[in-house]
């Protein structure tokens, strides 16, 4: 098993960001089992040296009659040899400001701010926010079965472990996708689950994300349509 994960990190590795196009547009339906509750649009833009990504999402149908969420979380940063390195990260549910991040890679500090509560923390290597993290495979080669990374949503920076599961064939309003799925490790106790799957076609960019939260509960983001505008 180790060898054919090692290969898939290689193929991963071998179609890696140089081709990135500057402007992507990702469309998501997300979906909590059959009941599709909501919608995600992304729009990513980069220049090779820096990058900016606006991640929406909003809850449509039935869902959106019991509960009205319009989320936003930004992030922007350097595009490096190692692969994204944010400076900021802003989160906004509903229009207003929620929670954000900002990261002083000098200094090796970062400023993370959730409602009225702002604290300065240290700021680990390999450290990406809660938008940033799942297109950094786009742009950094992914050479282990294996990998840590560091994540914040604003309120802290907590350490993960995460693992290539193989190479799996996905559905979507696009056809069928061949892509690579990368999970959280889970500890034992931890019920909250991450999935991503990465398009071998679409230059390592994410085509499905599913959101495993603490009451078993998953919102399974597929995606429905990439356009690679010109700016």
């Amino acid at each position: 098993m180790k060898s054919v994960l090692s290969l898939l990190c290689v193929l991963v590795a071998n179609t890696a960001s140089a081709a990135v196009p500057e402007s992507v547009e990702i469309t998501y339906r997300v979906s909590v089992g059959s009941l599709k509750v909501g919608e995600g649009h992304d729009v990513l833009q980069h220049d090779g040296r820096t990058y900016s990504l606006v991640s929406e999402s909003k809850t449509v149908g039935l869902a959106a009659l019991f509960y009205r969420l319009n989320l936003t979380r930004r992030s922007t940063g350097k595009v490096t040899a190692n692969g994204l390195r944010p400076e900021s990260f802003a989160e906004l549910r509903n229009g207003k400001p929620k929670r954000s991040a900002r990261f002083d890679w000098d200094k090796r500090t970062a400023v993370l701010v959730d409602g009225d509560n702002e604290q300065t923390v240290s700021l680990p290597e390999d450290t990406w926010d809660q938008a940033s993290f799942g297109y950094n495979f786009a742009f950094a080669d992914l050479q282990k079965a294996t990998f840590q990374v560091n994540l914040t949503d604003g309120r802290r920076i907590q350490h993960y472990d995460y693992v290539v599961v193989g190479k799996e064939t996905i559905d979507t309003e696009m056809g069928r996708l061949e892509t690579i799925h990368v999970k959280k490790v889970q500890p034992p106790g931890d019920k909250r689950g991450f999935d991503s799957w990465i398009s071998l076609a679409h230059h390592n960019l994410p085509v499905r994300i599913r959101i495993t939260e603490k009451d078993g509960t998953a919102f399974d983001s597929v995606v429905a349509k990439i356009a690679y505008p010109s700016k």
